[in-house]
């Protein structure tokens, strides 16, 4: 058998393993996966799901079948194919590219339909004031400045008119300088709201880059979809070194949060936190700054995570800026170490990184979730991730489009033959 001979056109099925198949519900102890024409045909226990006579049957006793993992915020601006080819060896089946100006839009698309990449759905360049964060990094291509609303609209109708998945907004005053923090200019309320009401029209999300507490209570009243990043909700014009250098470093320094975090809540905002990037950004920009220091902003950030899962909030799984040093392509074993120590448990980290990305990534109804009609991303692991997330690590095949892709021959599951008599259910027992 070769993986690169495989097809999506052929029908697939993966028996005995346990299924998480991402919606948070209990996992299915010993189950049946079946793919079909790069889909997933029939999902259940061994012994109720039939297999067609022609499947190729992987036994995958003592192994865990999951979603593939979904990075649902990255920028990916060098080695495009490269990079796409190491998430996908990794069990990350698709990212979310939040921010590229529009020539690179089609460029993640076409590289992400490759067998052996992770599919890309990207936002293209994010909408913002005039000035505005990010025109000021790269070429600016990565921004769209805009005044009004009727600009705005516009801005959303020339993003859906080049192919983008969803929309992403920047109110971000704050201009990463953190020895002499700068204001930037942010898009007014009036604005926001006609880019959420446009990109509603075209079935477009929106996704807001936002860090201080009255942007926040814009990007709510608006009816944003996601908060990308972990800065917030922070006093105007105040960042969290500031807040150090203050000695008011915790959360009753943070203006009204459990209000806010409670309003998020009840309108089922997502947060993608980005902790490992947030504070690689500060280390960037101070390499100066003391380790205890960074750690305890890293504390602050992972407390005010913690309020919010505790309060209920949703979370979906993002890394940020792919490339950097300790910020390798692939598994974002580092964001999850975080909501971990935020307290959601091995199954809502493993929801965060499926269902919930894929529904910020625009992709709701066709990933993220192991169900039929669902597209066939899915990887199998050695061992139970629910209570050991370390079997991440051990990667036994990866499956994009129906597609087996495998990091070695020798990690493919044991091949059987299926039951001679058309449509019967798969045996109930391993084969000796």
């Amino acid at each position: 058998m070769t993986h690169e001979a495989n097809s999506s056109a052929e029908t697939v099925a993966l028996v005995g393993c346990a299924v998480v198949d991402g919606t948070g519900a209990p996992p299915i102890t010993r189950g049946v996966v079946v793919l079909r024409a790069g889909h997933v045909s029939a999902v259940g226990p061994v012994g109720s799901v039939h297999i067609p006579p022609a499947a190729r049957v992987l036994r995958c006793d003592g192994q865990t079948a999951l979603p593939g993992i979904i990075d649902s915020h990255t920028h990916i601006e060098h080695d495009v194919a490269a990079v796409l080819r190491a998430f996908v060896h990794d069990g990350v089946t698709t990212v979310g590219g939040t921010g590229c100006g529009p020539a690179l839009l089609p460029l993640l698309h076409d590289a992400g339909q490759a067998p052996d990449a992770a599919r890309v759905f990207a936002a293209g360049p994010a909408i913002t004031a005039p000035g505005g964060y990010p025109g000021g990094r790269g070429d600016g291509s990565a921004a769209l400045g805009i005044e009004s609303p009727a600009e705005a609209e516009a801005a959303v109708d020339k993003l859906a008119a080049l192919g983008v998945d969803f929309v992403k907004v920047a109110q971000e005053p704050f201009d990463f300088d953190f020895r002499n923090p700068g204001r930037l200019p942010v898009p007014g309320p009036d604005v926001i709201a006609a880019i959420v009401r446009r990109a509603t029209a075209h079935g477009l999300l929106v996704r807001s880059h936002v860090h201080n507490v009255t942007q926040l209570d814009i990007a709510l009243d608006a009816g944003v979809t996601s908060v990308e990043h972990m800065l917030f909700p922070l006093p105007p014009d105040v960042g969290y070194v500031e807040l150090y250098r203050e000695g008011s470093l915790s959360t009753d320094a943070l203006p009204g949060l459990r209000k806010r975090l409670a309003r998020m809540v009840e309108r089922g905002v997502y947060v993608v936190p980005t902790i490992g990037n947030e504070l690689a950004n500060i280390r960037a920009g101070l390499p100066e700054f003391p380790a205890n220091a960074l750690r305890a902003i890293e504390q602050l950030m992972v407390a005010v995570l913690t309020l919010y899962v505790e309060a209920g909030g949703r979370v979906a799984l993002g890394s940020d800026w792919v490339g950097r040093p300790g910020f390798p392509a692939g598994m974002p074993r580092r964001e999850m170490r975080y909501l971990a120590e935020a307290g959601l448990s091995p199954l809502r980290i493993l929801r965060a990184s499926t269902r919930n990305a894929a529904i910020v990534c625009g992709q709701g109804a066709t990933l993220g979730v192991l169900a039929p009609g669902r597209r066939a991303d899915l990887i199998v692991v050695d061992g139970d991730p629910l209570s050991d997330l370390a079997a991440l690590d051990r990667i036994r095949i990866v499956v994009k489009d129906g597609r087996v892709v495998a990091p070695a021959e020798d990690a493919v599951p044991t091949e059987d033959a299926v039951p001679t008599e058309p449509g019967h259910p798969i045996p109930t027992e391993p084969s000796p």
